[in-house]
């Protein structure tokens, strides 16, 4: 800013001191626009602590039980997880599945377990397959108003179709009779429960038997242990590859019966605590 200094007599120009321009009307345009800001600094504010809690009360799926269903038939699938009572819809990844909520409800997981294993709630859909489906699985999402959980895998059945798993089966005089190959589809329902299975085997066979539940969500620590007809431990297996499930390969001594027990290695049991178990003989 330039001005004249009349009381030199003449015309003489100089600069403006640039601190002397701050009147009151400044002064008032800075409070106005610090309190214009102020409600957008907290509305911000809010926003951001909106986003975390929404984040918090997204569903998230645990284990779906059954794993798989077969193509072109209905079957209620039971889905366990947190958050997930509030569902409105399950949307599969192809568009010609049916998947109807057929219950929904809260179910905290007993004796304070960890609720991101187990789940706090559950869903009951009933699901339709197309029965043209050739791949091996589909994805499905859980929706809620709070938002959308992760893609979970279900399985897509085909023939040979699983074995079901029959109770009682907890001893020797009780085990299931199987035939090689077969994939058992079972659970272990409630803790200190066990699973058995009688094989008949030959002499110089190679029997390999492999669980597949954490891999599908399911809370079950899998171990396996095969016995001869004398109640004589041949082989035992806990983990294997990283994975709590378990994995064991034998050749077997003799021609004869042999058991295969299927446990949880902490005696723990539930719903949720559902497996398949893969026996062939190996190569």
């Amino acid at each position: 800013m330039r001005t004249i200094d009349r009381n030199s007599g003449g015309s003489a120009v100089r600069t403006a001191d640039p601190t002397s321009i701050v009147g009151p009307d400044m002064r008032s345009l800075c409070c106005l626009l610090l309190c214009l800001s102020l409600p957008l600094f907290f509305l911000s504010s809010a926003t951001s602590q909106d986003k975390k809690a929404d984040k918090k009360d997204t569903p998230k799926v645990v284990v779906a039980v059954p794993f798989g269903i077969p193509a072109g038939v209905k079957k209620t699938v039971t889905v366990r997880g947190l958050k997930l009572d509030t569902a409105t819809e399950v949307r599969f990844a192809e568009p010609k599945v049916e998947a109807k909520i057929s219950k929904k409800a809260k179910a905290p997981p007993p004796n304070n377990a960890d609720p991101n294993k187990l789940g706090d709630s559950f869903i009951e859909v009933e699901v339709t397959l197309p029965p043209d489906l050739a791949q091996p699985h589909l994805e499905f999402i859980i929706v809620t108003p709070a938002g959308e959980s992760s893609a979970h895998r279900l399985l897509i059945d085909s023939e040979p179709f699983p074995v079901a798993e029959k109770e009682p089966n907890n001893g020797f005089k009780q085990a299931q009779s199987v035939s090689l190959p077969v994939v058992i589809a079972g659970s272990i329902p409630q803790s200190q429960d066990v699973d058995v299975f009688r094989i008949d085997g030959q002499q110089g066979q190679k029997f390999v038997a492999e669980v597949f539940a954490a891999r599908h969500g399911a809370p079950l620590d899998s171990i396996l242990t095969l016995y001869d007809a004398a109640g004589q431990i041949l082989a035992s297996n806990d983990d294997s590859d990283g994975s709590t499930d378990s994995r064991l390969e034998v050749t077997l001594p003799a021609a004869g019966v042999y058991y295969l027990n299927l446990a949880d290695a902490h005696d723990q049991g539930g719903p949720a605590f559902a497996y398949r178990l893969r026996l062939e003989t190996g190569r």
